[in-house]
């Protein structure tokens, strides 16, 4: 079982008064925390060893089994109207980078928007859902749910995202997954007190592997193809297109040739 008190061991003086409620199995971390949200205090967090019913971005399923990685939720109070909500998810991405820096992976990339990669395979998703103040227009409260492969499955990665999934590391040692969390938690922490400054955004583009690559820009049914060209400071992905006209993209997802 995950041990709150082992995260709680590594987690700076500021957050040493969270919530911290780990459970073997839960549907969905996200979903569990998006329910108690208005009557949790902020960094409230819920950590599983796997879920039943992981969500990933778009509506997908976000595999999640036992004895492979860690799944959590992190309750956000954060003074953010929603078109910056994009913030929460590129500040998370860093924070991931920074930690597994901490952890002796010092490679990880980040694909635009929301994906952490290593050795070119995925190993980690960020999904990031607001429920909004329809009076103010600004977030009530947002859900950070991060989802990571720290090792291989045992019985290896299902076989239709076996080609494009990794992990990590090549084993487990002692308490990785507790350390995962609490170290995230101290990074993400340190940029989201400064959150709406988005000075982290240099941190982000530098680490996005995207840049200069040719892209296919996916929204709903409509594929395009162009060029990744620069990401400005509120996470916007400036794409070139074959037609020579530029264009920011803010939400739906891209493709990267490799």
């Amino acid at each position: 079982m995950l041990s709150s008190e082992r995260i709680k061991d590594y987690l700076c003086k500021e957050l040493q008064g969270i919530e911290i409620n780990t459970f073997d199995e839960v549907t969905s971390t996200n979903t569990l925390l998006k329910e108690e949200g208005k009557n949790k205090s902020e960094f409230c967090t819920i950590i599983a060893s796997s879920q039943t019913s992981g969500r990933g971005r778009l509506g997908r399923s976000f595999y999640s089994p036992q004895s492979s990685g860690v799944y959590f939720s992190v309750l956000l109070k954060p003074e953010l109207e929603i078109q910056k909500a994009i913030l929460i998810t590129t500040a998370a991405a860093v924070a991931v980078t920074r930690t597994l820096e901490i952890l002796g992976c010092d490679n990880s990339q980040i694909k635009w928007v929301n994906d952490i990669f290593v050795n070119n395979k995925k190993v980690c998703g960020i999904l990031t859902e607001s429920v909004v103040n329809t009076e103010t227009k600004k977030i009530d409260f947002a859900v950070l749910g991060v989802g990571i492969n720290l090792v291989k499955p045992k019985e290896g990665f299902p076989e239709d995202i076996k080609n494009i999934a990794g992990a990590v590391f090549s084993e487990e040692t002692p308490f990785i997954k507790e350390r995962f969390v609490a170290e995230f938690l101290n990074e993400f922490y340190k940029i989201y007190v400064n959150l709406s400054e988005a000075e982290f955004m240099f941190e982000y583009k530098n680490k996005c592997f995207c840049i200069g690559r040719e892209i296919s820009v996916i929204s709903g049914d409509s594929v395009r193809q162009g060029t990744a060209i620069s990401i400005d400071k509120n996470a916007r992905l400036l794409v070139k297109f074959p037609d020579d006209h530029t264009e920011f993209i803010s939400s739906g997802e891209i493709s990267i040739k490799m």
